[in-house]
């Protein structure tokens, strides 16, 4: 019996980030560390609240912010658009998101 090639599918190659879900990546630098920026009408909570993540998540000091979002509704530019909306708001006190970048994620790392 001769073996059978498969000659189509997704291929799955390295380096590159697949969903099924319509799932976007994305990581929000808001050019400042958000470490203290946790709780209720802090920075992170305004910030999720313009975005409406499905996933997020906020690391150490360097500002930046780990989300996943509907990617039929949501592209870096518009995300950017929206943080950066939120300026430097009287509830995120002296947070100021004005020159928040956004980059479409290339990976995603899960740890304890």
């Amino acid at each position: 019996m001769a073996g059978v090639a498969r000659t189509t599918g997704l291929g799955h190659a390295h380096e590159v980030l697949y969903t099924t879900a319509n799932l976007g990546f994305y990581v929000i630098d808001g050019g400042a560390s958000l470490a203290a920026e946790g709780g209720i009408g802090k920075a992170l909570e305004l910030m999720a609240q313009a975005i409406n993540p499905i996933a997020f998540n906020s690391e150490g000091t360097a500002g930046l912010v780990n989300v996943v979002v509907d990617d039929s509704q949501w592209d870096a530019a518009g995300l950017q658009a929206a943080v950066r909306a939120l300026g430097s708001t009287a509830g995120s006190g002296d947070y100021d998101f004005t020159s928040a970048t956004v980059t479409a994620g290339g990976q995603f790392i899960v740890s304890a």
